[in-house]
C-alpha cells in the first residue's frame, strides 16, 4: 500500500530561477547574449538555485559567476511561474532588482556561456529575447517603474531589520 505524500512536508521538486535586472541610466536592463542559441539569445543574468541555496544566494553566486559583477538584490520585481514541459522542470523564475548599474561597472563574461552583453531598450526586448524572457523583463521594468515589489525573505531565525 502507497502511502499519500504531503505536499507541505514533502513536496514535488521545483526549479527555481534567480535573476537580476540591472538598468543603465536610460532605464534599459543588461541582457546577455547565450552562446547556445542562434535566435532571440538574450536574457537577464542569474540562474538556477541548487540543493539547499536560497534564492537569494544563488543570484549572487550566479551573477557573479556570468558577469563578475556583485549583486546587491532589492525588491523581488515579479515571479513568473513556468510550467512543465518536455524538456523542462515546472518552476517559478524570480527577478530581482539590483539597481541602476554605474558606468564604470566591468562586466566580464561568462565567456563558454555568454558572448556578449548589451542594455537593451525595452521596446527592443521582443526582438531580443525568447517571448517568456521579453515579457518578464517588460513586467519587471514596469514593477520598478511604477515603485512596486516585494520583500523576499529567507528563514525565520532572526526579525526583519530594513
Amino acid at each position: 500500500m502507497t502511502t499519500a505524500r504531503d505536499e507541505f512536508t514533502d513536496p514535488d521538486g521545483r526549479r527555481v530561477g534567480c535573476l537580476a535586472l540591472f538598468r543603465n541610466t536610460a532605464g534599459h536592463p543588461l541582457m546577455l547574449r547565450k552562446r547556445n542559441r542562434d535566435e532571440l539569445p538574450w536574457c537577464l543574468p542569474g540562474g538556477c538555485a541548487v540543493g539547499g541555496e536560497s534564492a537569494l544566494a544563488a543570484l549572487r553566486r550566479k551573477v557573479l559567476e556570468e558577469t563578475g559583477l556583485h549583486a546587491t538584490p532589492g525588491l523581488l520585481l515579479v515571479e513568473h511561474h513556468m510550467p512543465a514541459t518536455a524538456g523542462r522542470a515546472e518552476g517559478s523564475n524570480l527577478v530581482f532588482d539590483c539597481g541602476e548599474l554605474s558606468p564604470e561597472a566591468e562586466v566580464r563574461l561568462k565567456s563558454e556561456e555568454f558572448s556578449e552583453h548589451a542594455f537593451i531598450a525595452p521596446d527592443q526586448l521582443a526582438d531580443a529575447a525568447q517571448p517568456h524572457t521579453a515579457a518578464r523583463v517588460q513586467a519587471a521594468l514596469y514593477v520598478a517603474k511604477v515603485g512596486g515589489g516585494a520583500l523576499f525573505l529567507e528563514g525565520a531565525s532572526r526579525p526583519y531589520e530594513p
